[in-house]
């Protein structure tokens, strides 16, 4: 009897790390291997190379974006969507897997489609304070609904509520293991001054890297600055010792965070979750205005609203406005309270939560 189970999601690497926690937690708890697990993502998306990474077999499809707004691209990808379900109808066929898992982002939706066409029972789990439109969609087809937060539930209909169960949001196991003295270390710094650790994402924030680098070298007189710009930066390079750029933290991360005094960050959901079990002082600066359905915005509110998080979200944001927050934050007593604020916000055992919520489903299947 096949014991394959499918994982579906991606976009960012907000979507594709989670699930890999999941995975982690199926293979160590329920004698699970990774050859028994596919991942179906996007042709295009960063998640092949996370996924190949992570030694777990990954199919792609073409899908198109769903957007909440009129655009030409949508009649395009209308039929990306369609030819994404035939693809995906054609995987699933053919592995026939025992259960579906979307973590979300538009590419989740074929799979989701094609396996209601087949029988497949489907879990869906949002990271998100408000659930995306591929939730929404995918929520129709999904035996279990799983969520972040409490607060989620009151975003989806009404019959649907009755299938949510709050299970957190998972992050990799080595974000609770954190060693700053590695991380301190990795950049080539000593503990003679605080981190404020600088990161917009996987791909880099064009706001946030030209704010920290209009103030770079107020901020590297006080403190130790590790900048990732992202891959395709078009700020100039670094030019002081105590300021220093990378493209992109992936093993490292956690003793990064765990050796700094600050994050400041966008806020998506996986960074958020990382920084809670990691537990440290976060200033946010959300993706918001035209073009996002402002789920970070929400996210920062929520994290604001419990004292785990500083948030910027102005219009538009200066320089000497961000630098002033920083100030206040490290080294005082504010700074120590959002991390402890932030270290009770953590559930540690929430991928062990998703993968029992799946082995239970495939049982009663």
């Amino acid at each position: 009897m096949s014991r394959k189970i499918c994982f579906t999601g991606g976009g960012t690497a907000g979507h594709v790390f989670p699930g890999i926690s999941v995975i982690e937690a199926l293979c160590s708890q329920y004698n699970y291997k990774k050859e028994d697990f596919i991942w179906i993502g996007s042709t295009s998306g960063m998640e092949k190379k996370l996924i190949d990474e992570a030694g777990i077999q990954f199919k792609g499809i073409l899908s198109g974006k769903l957007r909440r707004y009129f655009s030409w691209q949508n009649f395009i990808d209308i039929f990306k969507i369609i030819l994404g379900i035939v693809q995906a109808f054609c995987i699933l066929l053919k592995v026939h897997p025992e259960i579906i898992f979307s973590k979300g982002g538009y590419v989740s939706v074929p799979p989701v489609l094609a396996g209601k066409l087949l029988g497949i029972p489907v879990i869906t789990h949002e990271s998100d304070y408000t659930p995306g439109l591929a939730t929404k969609i995918n929520a129709n087809f999904s035996r279990k609904i799983l969520l972040s937060v409490e607060e989620t539930r009151k975003y989806l209909k009404p019959k649907f509520r009755d299938r949510c169960v709050v299970v957190g949001n998972p992050v990799r196991s080595q974000f609770y293991n954190g060693d700053p003295a590695k991380g301190l270390a990795f950049l080539g710094f000593d503990d003679k001054k605080p981190l404020v650790f600088v990161v917009g994402g996987s791909q880099g924030s064009g706001e946030i890297n030209q704010l920290i680098w209009e103030i770079r070298k107020p901020l590297a007189e006080k403190y130790y600055v590790a900048h990732q710009v992202g891959a395709h930066s078009t700020i100039g390079l670094s030019d002081m010792p105590d300021y220093v750029q990378v493209k992109f933290i992936k093993d490292e991360i956690a003793d990064v965070i765990a050796a700094a005094s600050l994050v400041v960050t966008r806020a998506g959901a996986g960074s958020l979750w990382e920084l809670s079990a990691v537990g440290r002082a976060a200033l946010l600066i959300p993706l918001r205005g035209s073009g996002t359905r402002g789920d970070q915005v929400r996210n920062a509110l929520y994290f604001k609203e419990q004292n785990a998080a500083a948030v910027l979200m102005d219009d538009t944001i200066r320089s000497q406005d961000l630098l002033a927050e920083i100030e206040s934050i490290v080294g005082t007593e504010r700074g120590r309270e959002l991390s402890v604020k932030m270290a009770q916000m953590a559930k540690k055992d929430s991928a062990s939560a998703i993968a029992y919520q799946i082995v239970t489903l495939i049982k009663k299947d």
